[in-house]
């Protein structure tokens, strides 16, 4: 059996989020409808699902990390520690030392993990929903969004276009032909489900398994739907337009519910991810609400003072340099910076560094004076 954590590409230490990304990027990559009739494809990709929904759980991930593919393998043997008993080589079940259930919770997720929902008529109804749901629900997608600084300052509105499959009119999403025929699975008898009996250290158990027949239904109807020949989906280019919230930066994501890929046989769709990335700029320099420009001026502005014209995300704003200015340190344009996130109310600064600005050649009488106006203010 491969390594879970190989399936997904990344590293035992991964976080939670890291995992998730990991799961979008493959699911993704090795969907059935961008893959039609490839059955390697297929194959991956109910191998990604089975990796993420260990991983994609806490407690099933510490108890894969525990036991790990060799879990069935395992012998009773001496070993037995305090609050439960060994397999060997110093595997241990705990019990629980205190009231309540104490131990026999993680005792039950575990044998789910390796033997499915039929183990334990009490976790049945809540693993077989959990499975359904992760199993059901369409794939998220995920795109750049390129903003300009000043757009990041604004709530702007931006319009796109994309493909992505979309529920099928003509059937709803149901798979069949509207009015046809329908009758109970003869594999599953209607169940939606089918069994079989896996001999374990524990002894046979029966694991519930969905029905390869009617794909978990319990049902089969004559006439496949002739537009989207029984997936429930289409893939359609879609234009729409969304608003960016003010402040967003590099790597925000903007979430627009449902508009992910069709979910299967008309359930939930996915959710479409905008990842935000902020073009750089010219003239302006941003460090979080803060804006950072440099600004040319010359040596007598600094010293008798001046007015000159200033660009921030807002527009140009005319600035008033004091007398004796020193160029190495910066002038503060309170309210002038980015707003924080979703609160336009709230902005930062705009700081501005002077640049001296040297002429690029001086006539005999410039230097004249120059040396005069510099032997007089020594």
């Amino acid at each position: 059996m491969a390594n879970l954590y190989e399936v997904l590409g990344v590293p035992k230490n991964a976080t939670q989020e890291e995992i998730k990304k990991a799961y979008r990027k493959l699911a993704h990559k090795y969907h059935p409808d961008k893959n039609s009739g490839d059955k390697a494809s297929e194959t991956k990709f109910k191998e990604i699902n089975n990796a993420y929904e260990v991983l994609g759980d806490d407690k099933k991930r510490s108890n894969y990390d525990r036991f790990g593919d060799n879990a069935q393998n395992m012998n009773f043997g001496g070993g037995q520690g305090p609050g439960g008993f060994g397999f060997g080589d110093g595997v241990q079940f705990d019990f629980g030392q205190g009231g309540g259930n104490g131990g026999f919770d993680d005792l039950n997720d575990v044998f789910e993990s390796f033997f499915g929902s039929g183990f334990g008529a009490s976790n049945q109804k809540r693993t077989r929903s959990r499975n359904s749901a992760s199993r059901m629900k369409g794939v998220d997608i995920e795109m750049i969004m390129e903003l300009t600084l000043e757009e990041a300052a604004k709530a702007v509105k931006k319009t796109f276009s994309y493909k992505h499959n979309v529920t099928c009119e003509n059937c709803t999403g149901k798979g069949h032909e509207p009015g046809s025929k329908v009758q109970n699975c003869n594999t599953c008898k209607g169940q939606g489900k089918v069994y079989q009996r896996v001999e374990t250290i524990f002894g046979v158990i029966q694991q519930e398994t969905q029905c390869p027949t009617c794909e978990g239904l319990g049902k089969i109807y004559e006439n496949k739907c002739k537009v989207c020949t029984g997936r429930g989906y289409n893939q359609n280019t879609e234009e729409l337009e969304v608003e960016i919230p003010v402040g967003v930066d590099n790597n925000d994501k903007v979430r627009v519910s449902g508009k992910g890929e069709a979910g299967y046989r008309g359930s939930e769709s996915g959710d479409l991810y905008l990842i935000i990335q902020i073009t750089d700029h010219k003239h302006l320099v941003r460090e979080q609400q803060n804006i950072t420009s440099t600004v040319e001026i010359g040596y007598f502005d600094l010293l008798l003072g001046s007015r000159i014209d200033v660009y921030t995300v807002w527009g140009e704003v005319e600035v008033q340099i004091p007398p004796m200015t020193n160029p190495e340190g910066k002038l503060r344009l309170k309210g002038q910076g980015m707003p924080a996130l979703n609160n336009p109310s709230n902005k930062g600064d705009h700081y501005i560094k002077l640049k001296i600005k040297m002429p690029e050649k001086l006539t005999n009488e410039q230097s004249e004076t120059l040396m005069k106006i510099r032997e007089a203010i020594r």
